[in-house]
């Protein structure tokens, strides 16, 4: 049997469109979430509204992610066609990715809060600024892949967390060898470890689009992971 990959899939199947237009929103949104988490964490922005750019849109996500679960659920159980099943897949894949995604950035806003009361901030921008910049790229890299079925942009999103994933390990152990307080320290790793997992997840994603049902490679943890 040939499974189908979602470029495929988009282009035979119209019922795809709509959840496709709400994991769209799902990424926008926790791509909102992370520019507003940075802002604070970074450039110390006041955090004067969380509610508003964290907590309000995170349950959001988790509403479209119970919406799009239910939908397929409901597309498989009313129609006979075998046909939707590499659809349902994908998309079970896909949204559980989407919402981890505002999770793990939600989970970096708070280490706003245990950062020293007299933190150099500056410290942070020079060690994670670049990394900073090239996941705030690949959230609208990869929702417009997602979108728009994109296969090449998919395959930069796959090789930019690839190396992205690598630069952050060897910066975690950088880290773990520096003369910083430990602190700072912990918060910079801590950061990293979220920057890995976010990564990994948008690469998820855009695996789903370039790569049959069958032999999706996806990034999972286990249960008791934060978020």
């Amino acid at each position: 049997m040939k499974f189908l990959n979602f470029l495929e899939i988009f282009r035979r199947d119209n019922w795809s469109n709509e959840l496709t237009a709400m994991i769209g929103e799902m990424l926008r949104l926790a791509h909102g979430m992370y520019g507003y988490t940075c802002r604070v964490v970074f450039e110390g922005a006041p955090d004067t509204d969380p509610r508003g750019f964290i907590y309000d849109p995170d349950k959001r996500i988790n509403k479209l992610e119970r919406n799009i679960r239910r939908r397929v659920v409901t597309r498989l159980s009313v129609t006979d066609s075998k046909g939707e099943v590499p659809s349902a897949l994908i998309f079970m894949n896909v949204v559980k990715d989407a919402e981890r995604l505002g999770d793990y950035v939600k989970n970096m806003h708070e280490i706003g809060d245990m950062m020293p009361a007299d933190v150099d901030r500056s410290l942070y921008r020079a060690r994670l600024a670049a990394a900073t910049a090239t996941i705030d790229a690949m959230f609208e890299e990869t929702r417009r892949a997602f979108e728009t079925s994109d296969e090449e942009l998919a395959g930069r999103v796959i090789k930019t967390a690839k190396q992205e994933g690598r630069a952050h390990e060897a910066l975690i152990r950088e880290l773990t060898a520096s003369d910083l307080r430990t602190a700072d320290a912990v918060c910079m790793v801590l950061v990293l470890r979220f920057y890995k997992r976010l990564v990994s997840h948008m690469s998820n994603i855009a695996t789903s689009i370039v790569m049959p049902v069958d032999l999706i490679d996806f990034y999972d943890e286990p249960e008791n992971a934060d978020g």
